[in-house]
């Protein structure tokens, strides 16, 4: 660009924008009204630290600026930064202030105290054809109707535009979201904060001064400065760059299905849906130089300081491109992945890379997980899910512009928006196992927005996850140092976005509830994430506990041990309780060095986990589907089910090298194995498995039970197990020395559906009422939980059943299922709504009724009523409770009698 034409833009920067945008709120500040911008430097002495700003040719400009009522500066009440004088595209916010009788007048803006930052010369400020542009940063401003905050927005920046010639000045800051801040205040202040975030919609708001003009001085409490007024707008919008790629240009997109012989795997997509995507430049489709997706044009707002920096180094708008790197259909189910809206045909592309290039070095990238195209009559459209943005650039000038870019991207996260993609007609290519075409982008943008994720992309972490900020998008290793702690609250969800891996050496404690589990998944179908790992972690730190909880989509990969434990892999470590979780669709099958990859979703080595009410669900691995217990480990886990996870040994769980432990009230149904469908035992493991289930598992050898080595003894007790110790496989069968004692060998009548299908399904299961009596040996009471894992009281009809789940025998209000000494029924129990507690009097007096949670926190208002002697049948309904057990209490006759009570 000539010197000529950067002067026209620069003076086109210090107009008067009146006339840009479709919606606007203008305002002024006099000085002379207790208003302006105050600006200043500080000595230090007062109460800002000592700070100066740069010099240019027409005076000083100062480091720190704020409005009039900054901290005294100016102690009139009603100072600020400026007031509103004219409005449009507001109408609803005009028209709430007019029905509570307020004018524009009565509409104030304040500005808190922003600072030039590092003041780097170069980036934070510098000047250009004898206009100087400083940065401002951390400015919030607040709206106030009659002096009552209703709304705020933060800016990323605030830049000061100087033209050193005629002294005159400007300013343009970023795009900001608009927050309601009016809660606390009366409710007309609440009706007016929402009546403009009706109008602004999903834009944001951005601060264009018009005019910034001196006053006079500032000084004293270590100021020096001074006083300017201030002519300026809101205007709605977003942060927009706009991009357009032409076949003449090499750029566009890129389609096509691969048949294997190339460098992608077999794909093919669907209709007119290639299986793979990408921009031109991928994999010599277009060998040429300069292909690409699309470049940057004129035209855009919200990037001031990508625009001069571009014009300070030199360069074009369009010597800034963008590449896409390869995405595909993913698992290419209809309805998920791709489908229809009405006639529109649409599909999901994922994990796309986008590269942002400046004369051809990669200075920016963004990770998409999704780029939806939908399919319309003559062309196309797409957008991508959002992302961060991150610097990679090298030389020190692109770094300049990558830094530049940063700034004004700020807080934003970035999408990628097509408005128009042509399929090119004669494009088509055969080559290197590809057939497809190409396409033009005609119309496009990288536009800017902000939504509620958090990005991790940093470690170590620590503090605490809260669902206000979720989800959690990971892009990079989480290290918890030693003596950290991360907390996670219920409702969270983490999204991991690549093969990255939690390491503990701290402790993590996730804390779900029923209804709103903490969820660790990965953000797109086309890679595993790669689980949580805690490698010998101090004894001293606190445990770590997880508890309703979903692991999903985990995969360990690398060299041993980061191949074995998809989802958790322990080494060492016994201060860790894994409760109510659910694991499913994990795997540890990588084996890329030989070694076994062992434990779909656990894997232990020297531990001793207590591992409660969990569900292991369709996880693989090469050893031990769904946990492998190994090298002297000694895990507790009880009231858990193990139902169609698959490994070559041990389809739900392998012992192996001395792995022993005890495992009681579990169900092992439909795992399937080479040796041992449901377990597989060597090398020394001895493990007990007490009142389970082990049934309809599948193995080419020991259908439900495989020994592998002649010193391997598991003992078996109280449980059900198909084909009895004869079918065991390996040593099994007339060589097997463990216990077997009390064991059946009986259908065990499962439901077979509905949201339970492993529990039994009536009381003529031979699992009813079999389980270990409360004077055996093996009743190992102190690890089970209240309840089994479909909410039923763990002990029911008095006594406890095989497996994971409790069949009640009664349910209806006819025949209580909870009966007591002293009469006292409570009925229906497990409930959801009123319950009826049926007891009997001795003497006249009053009855309270209490509800407590497990922990002994009163959870429900006391219900009293004063009673006559004889028989009492009362309805107490304890209202909207979460799913779980509590403790009923009720008080008479000066006694109290305590009652577990299950809502469902």
């Amino acid at each position: 660009m000539s010197k000529k034409l950067r002067l026209i833009f620069i003076g086109c920067a210090l107009m008067c924008f009146t006339g840009a945008g479709y919606a606007q709120i203008f305002m002024q500040g006099l000085v002379e009204q207790n208003e302006g911008i105050y600006a200043w430097n500080a000595d230090g002495t007062g109460p800002e630290p000592a700070a100066t700003g740069h010099i240019s040719e027409s005076g000083a400009w100062y480091y720190y600026c704020a409005s009039a009522d900054y901290n005294g500066i100016n102690p009139n009440p009603g100072s600020a930064m400026a007031h509103l004088t004219n409005i449009r595209g507001f109408p609803q916010f005009y028209e709430k202030l007019l029905q509570y009788n307020y004018t524009l007048a009565d509409v104030q803006v304040k500005c808190t105290l922003s600072d030039l930052g590092d003041d780097i010369e170069g980036l934070d400020w510098f000047s250009i054809d004898g206009n100087s542009f400083s940065n401002y940063y951390h400015a919030h401003l607040i709206i106030l109707v009659d002096g009552h905050g209703i709304l705020n927005l933060i800016l990323d920046y605030n830049m000061l535009i100087v033209n050193q010639y005629s002294g005159q000045r400007a300013s343009e800051s970023g795009y900001a979201p608009v927050r309601d801040i009016s809660g606390a205040g009366p409710a007309n202040f609440r009706e007016i904060a929402q009546a403009f975030l009706a109008d602004l919609g999903k834009d944001e708001l951005r601060f264009i001064g018009t005019s910034i003009d001196f006053h006079s001085g500032l000084s004293g409490n270590g100021r020096t400065g001074g006083r300017f007024n201030i002519s300026g707008y809101f205007e709605r919008g977003k942060p927009e760059m706009p991009l357009i790629g032409l076949a003449n240009d090499h750029e566009g997109l890129a389609g096509w299905n691969a048949d294997g012989s190339g460098p992608e795997p077999q794909g093919v997509g669907h209709n007119n849906f290639f299986y793979y995507t990408a921009s031109r430049d991928y994999g010599g489709i277009d060998p040429h130089s300069g292909a690409a997706f699309a470049h940057f044009t004129e035209g855009y707002t919200g990037f001031r300081n990508t625009q001069l920096q571009l014009m300070r180094c030199g360069y074009l708008t369009s010597d800034l491109k963008v590449k896409t790197g390869l995405s595909s259909l993913g698992p290419d189910i209809f309805g998920n992945d791709w489908g229809y809206s009405g006639s529109h045909h649409w599909s999901n592309f994922y994990n796309n890379y986008l590269v942002i290039e400046l004369s051809g070095e990669p200075i920016l990238v963004m990770l998409a997980d999704t780029n939806q195209i939908v399919e319309y009559t003559n062309d196309w459209t797409c957008k991508s899910s959002f992302s961060p943005v991150y610097n990679i650039s090298v030389s020190e000038q692109a770094g300049l512009v990558a830094r530049s870019m940063m700034k004004d991207i700020g807080s934003h996260y970035l999408l990628l928006k097509t408005s128009c993609l042509i399929r090119l007609p004669g494009s088509e290519f055969n080559a290197n196992g590809r057939s497809g075409g190409l396409w033009e982008v005609v119309s496009a943008s990288l536009t800017g927005e902000h939504n509620k994720a958090t990005f991790i992309s940093a470690s170590p972490v620590s503090g605490i996850w809260t669902a206000d900020h979720s989800p959690y998008f990971i892009d990079d290793h989480v290290m918890i140092e030693n003596g950290s702690v991360l907390t996670i609250e219920p409702g969270v969800e983490i999204k991991v976005r690549g093969q990255l891996h939690f390491d503990v050496q701290g402790s993590i404690v996730a804390g779900g509830v029923a209804g709103q589990p903490v969820v660790f998944t990965r953000s797109n179908p086309l890679f595993y994430w790669g689980g949580v790992q805690f490698a010998s972690p101090p004894e001293s730190n606190d445990s770590s506990k997880f508890d309703h909880c979903i692991f999903e989509h985990s995969q360990a990969q690398g060299e041993t041990p980061y191949n074995c434990g998809g989802a958790f892999r322990m080494s060492d470590y016994s201060k860790l309780s894994i409760t109510n979780t659910l694991f499913r669709n994990n795997h540890a099958d990588f084996n890329p060095l030989g070694y076994i990859p062992v434990g779909g979703a656990l894997a232990m080595i020297n531990s001793k986990p207590l591992i409660q009410n969990c569900e292991f669900l369709d996880n693989v691995a090469e050893e031990g589907g769904a946990i492998t217990v190994s090298i002297d480990s000694k895990p507790v886990i009880s009231n858990c089910l193990f139902a169609r996870n698959q490994a070559e040994a041990g389809g739900a769980v392998s012992f192996r090298m001395n792995g022993d432990g005890l495992f009681t009230n579990c169900t092992f149904a439909e795992n399937t194995a080479d040796r041992g469908g449901a377990l597989h035992c060597t090398f020394g493991s001895n493990p007990f498995i007490i009142n389970s289930i082990l049934w309809n598992n599948s193995a080419n050898f020991g259908k439900e039970v495989y020994l592998g080595t002649a010193g391997s003894h598991p003992g078996f007790y109280y449980c059900d197990i198909q084909l009895g110790s004869a079918g065991f496989g390996g040593f099994g069968g007339a060589h097997f020395n463990g216990d077997y004692l009390f064991n059946i060998e009986r259908d065990p009548q499962f439901t077979g559906e509905g949201e339970f299908p492993y529990a039994l399904g009536n009381n003529s299961s031979p699992c009813w009422n079999a389980g270990t009596p409360d004077t055996s040996a093996w009743f190992c009471h102190e690890y089970l939980p209240d309840v089994c894992l479909c909410g039923n009281i763990r002990i029911g009809d008095g006594r406890i059943d095989i497996g994971a789940y409790e069949y009640l025998l009664s349910t209806g209000y006819e025949t209580p299922v909870a009966s007591a000494d002293d009469g006292l029924i409570i009925y229906p129990n497990p409930s959801s709504e009123v319950i009826r507690i049926d007891f009997e009097l001795k003497n006249a007096g009053k009855v309270v009724i209490e509800l407590y949670d497990l922990s002994g926190r009163l959870v429900a208002l006391p219900f009293e009523q004063n009673c006559s002697r004889g028989i009492q049948k009362l309805s107490y309904n304890p209202g909207q409770l979460a799913r779980g057990v509590y403790n009923c209490r009720i008080t008479a006759e000066g006694r109290a009698i305590n009652r577990l009570l299950v809502r469902n």
